[in-house]
């Protein structure tokens, strides 16, 4: 077995504020880390790989790191699937639409576009490393941490680790 880590974040930038209050408070991004202090997911340059120094400096004003246990067959399928998007990174595109349509509860799957959630579930699906139920365009970063925290594949929670 290996462990991920799932990162839930607040930020303090304007859609971060209004992804927070029409969500329901809580959290407004979600990244994907397999060790090594770097974490990847989506934000408005596209796919994106940051440390916690730069959540630091970008304002971070809330955390929380769960940490699951993936098999060594979903955790290989993982890094082979970040490895695509790093080698065609100029192809990926962050998508504001799908996280309205997400808030509207609308399915909305545009080619090679994603949002922060969006691409986490994904990632998680399709390595079958986590068995979510619903459509990876429907989760937002709140959910999402709700689903892994009732989750038996959580080994720890880590409280403000930025």
């Amino acid at each position: 077995m290996k462990e991920i880590t799932i990162l839930l974040t607040r930020y303090s930038d304007w859609i971060s504020s209004f992804v927070y209050h029409i969500a329901g408070h809580g959290y407004t991004h979600a990244f994907l880390g397999l060790g090594g202090g770097v974490y990847y997911s989506f934000n408005y340059r596209g796919f994106c790989e940051e440390t916690l120094e730069k959540h630091r400096r970008r304002g971070v004003e809330q955390s929380l790191g769960c940490v699951l246990a993936v098999s060594d067959q979903a955790y290989q399928d993982i890094q082979g699937r970040i490895a695509v998007f790093q080698q065609r990174r100029g192809e990926y595109r962050y998508t504001r639409l799908g996280v309205l349509c997400c808030l509207l509860r609308i399915p909305f799957l545009w080619r090679r576009h994603y949002f922060c959630s969006q691409f986490v579930v994904e990632v998680l699906q399709q390595s079958d490393a986590f068995p979510l139920t619903g459509r990876a365009q429907l989760y937002l970063p709140n959910q999402l941490g709700r689903e892994l925290m009732a989750s038996s594949r959580l080994i720890r929670l880590q409280r403000n680790p930025v």
